[in-house]
């Protein structure tokens, strides 16, 4: 199994992306809760880190992740 996780920040929010078995997911947060609160992004799976992080990012500005 190949696995791949990264963290930005992203305004108030922490983003993750994650790959597993080839394909993309993503994750958001509020900045600030340091346990708990993840959101899984909707849409996913992606083929790419970059389309993950878009849909993340997308996410975070809807208010949906927080």
């Amino acid at each position: 199994m190949d696995e791949e996780r990264a963290s930005y920040p992203y305004l108030a929010y922490t983003i993750t992306t994650l790959r597993s078995e080839g394909v993309w997911w993503a994750k958001a947060r509020l900045t600030e809760k340091e346990a708990g609160g993840d959101r899984n992004v909707l849409g996913g799976p992606w083929r790419n880190q970059t389309e993950a992080k878009a849909a993340a990012q997308a996410f975070c500005d809807s208010g949906k992740a927080g």
